[in-house]
């Protein structure tokens, strides 16, 4: 039997660095925690599809969430804007500055 030799080029998926920050209104936590469990849903889920490598809250002063920190893995800027906008986070009115940056997950 032949030996076969196969060479592929599997260049690794971007990954992005998301920053949020919530809004400040009086109503900011009651909304950021009436959508949570469903962000967090849609998080274990994009995780099992390697989409969603790490993330969790900010926290201020008084330890209550008050933004996100979130790093995925996805084919490009544009397809990271379109995930985001399916976000309870976002549909919810939580995130009301989102900083997206390009992103590299140290090797060690």
């Amino acid at each position: 039997m032949p030996a076969f030799l196969f060479h592929v080029n599997i260049q690794a998926m971007p990954q992005f660095l998301i920053l949020a920050i919530d809004y400040t209104d009086p109503d900011a936590l009651k909304r950021r925690l009436s959508v949570r469990e469903e962000h967090l849903k849609r998080m274990r889920r994009e995780k099992a599809e390697g989409h969603f490598i790490t993330g969790g809250a900010k926290l201020n002063e008084e330890n209550k969430m008050c933004g996100s920190m979130l790093v995925v893995q996805l084919e490009n800027i544009e397809t990271v804007k379109q995930w985001l906008q399916e976000d309870p986070y976002i549909t919810g009115k939580v995130w009301e500055h989102v900083e997206i940056f390009p992103f590299r997950i140290a090797d060690v």
